[in-house]
């Protein structure tokens, strides 16, 4: 049957970028269309993929007039791969549209207008990924280590990957080579077969730490691969097998350390920061970097001042923020980040900083103290109506870190409506040839 007839094609202007790596466009009667594809100003021909009663979402079958920001792609897998969004367009204009999608969050979902978004441009536009989470699939020529098709589960070749570490390329192509002699499988999670699920690379710059995750404990060849990749790759330090029996978190489960200690080290702001295997820590560590400046700047935090970090993670900004300060009070719910939290404070001889291992929702609840300055990185999800329960703590600053414009937009609107008035809103680019975007919000209390 002729494609065509199946799938009916339109022919569309493309008028902006939005949130979810996206672009915008509408239909002669008036219907939003949102296509996995494609820049503003440009005409495409496109085909449904699924609608609802308000929106469409469409893909984009063939280019007719392209953008004046267009540029040569960076690898050979782009658009098909998943880890890239905007590979092909012109590094300011990412710049311009992620501003354009923040201001639009706080717009649609604060209620609020940014009149001005600085966002800052990250140095390292390419291999500047720490962390990069490779899916184990049935390749051409046996076990394959990718990445998942944008918008998809369906595991796809990366090879020549521009976004992680310079060596994670090849790297992973090496830990192919290994694993490719072993009786190995990668993991079906369709049927449940096989016992390979992802490889996961963290690196700090001239070190790495390599995870082999299996759904199960047993990991075939275990031995010949612990030994291959200690003699042929002398940039892993270590070397973890997670077993982990979830197929919704990459990152979790119980560690068994193959060889080396397990932990990766990282200097950050003068700090030097051992990560665990499970432990979040920010992607872009030159980014990361600039945060901290800018809340430096913006905080002006003195030794009289005390921090309560929510989220605290390993104690990236807790660690950084409070290290002048007399008290430093750190809340986090994961047990391994708590304890590596503690580890790098002792490492960083920051005594005074108190770990507490608790979700952030049951500690903002139950506890009431006084801070001057709140500190806060919550997941993508954000925090919710829990965040109106910061103002029992009397911060006269709070300062808020988000990888999600539209929960951020949520949160501050909140904050706003309990007596916080915003200071600064200032974009920062830790993921570049992506949609993806951190802000930071600095806020005032209007009662201190």
């Amino acid at each position: 049957m002729n494609r065509n007839l199946m799938e009916p094609t339109e022919r569309l202007k493309i008028e902006r970028l939005v949130a979810g790596g996206y672009s915008l466009a509408r239909r002669s009667d008036g219907k939003v269309v949102f296509l996995q594809e494609g820049y503003p100003d440009e005409t495409v021909i496109a085909s449904s993929v699924k609608g609802k009663q308000d929106f469409q979402i469409m893909k984009v079958d063939r280019l007719v007039t392209p953008s004046e920001y267009r540029r040569e792609r960076l690898c050979k897998n782009f658009p098909k791969c998943g880890g890239c969004d905007w590979q092909d367009l012109e590094y300011s204009r990412q710049l311009y549209w992620k501003g354009e999608i923040v201001k639009e969050q706080f717009r649609r979902v604060g209620k609020m207008e940014l009149p001005q978004l600085e966002v800052a441009p990250s140095q390292q536009r390419v291999n500047y990924r720490n962390k990069m989470e490779f899916v184990s699939y049935p390749g051409k020529e046996g076990l394959s280590l990718g990445l998942y098709a944008r918008g998809s589960l369906i595991p796809v070749d990366c090879d020549g990957c521009v976004l992680g570490l310079k060596d994670f390329d090849a790297t992973r192509r090496a830990f192919q080579g290994i694993l490719r002699k072993t009786p190995l499988r990668p993991y079906d999670r369709n049927g449940g077969s096989g016992e390979l699920k992802h490889l996961v690379l963290r690196g700090n710059g001239s070190q790495m730490m390599a995870i082999l995750i299996t759904k199960g404990e047993n990991l075939p060849g275990e031995a010949y691969i612990a030994e291959s990749v200690q003699k042929r790759l002398k940039n892993v330090k270590t070397l973890v097998h997670l077993i982990n029996t979830s197929d919704k978190v990459v990152l979790r489960g119980l560690a068994r350390v193959l060889y080396g200690d397990g932990v990766l080290a990282h200097q950050l702001s003068w700090q030097r920061f051992e990560i665990p295997t499970t432990a979040f820590y920010q992607n872009n560590s030159g980014v990361t970097e600039a945060i901290i400046d800018h809340l430096e700047r913006e905080l002006k935090l003195t030794d009289e001042d005390s921090l309560l970090d929510l989220y605290a993670g390993v104690g990236t900004f807790s660690l950084t923020l409070g290290r002048k300060l007399r008290r430093v009070v750190a809340v986090e719910s994961s047990p391994v980040s708590a304890k590596a939290f503690r580890a790098n404070a002792k490492i960083n001889e920051m005594f005074a900083a108190q770990s507490v291992e608790n979700d952030v929702g049951d500690y903002l609840k139950k506890r009431s103290d006084s801070f001057t300055t709140v500190v806060m990185d919550p997941p993508r999800s954000g925090i919710g109506r829990d965040i109106l329960l910061v103002e029992k703590f009397r911060p006269s600053k709070v300062a808020y870190i988000s990888c999600d414009p539209t929960t951020l937009a949520r949160d501050i609107a909140l904050l706003k409506s309990s007596g916080f008035e915003i200071v600064s809103v200032k974009a920062f680019d830790m993921f570049p040839q992506t949609w993806h975007v951190e802000t930071v919000v600095v806020l005032s209390s209007s009662k201190s």
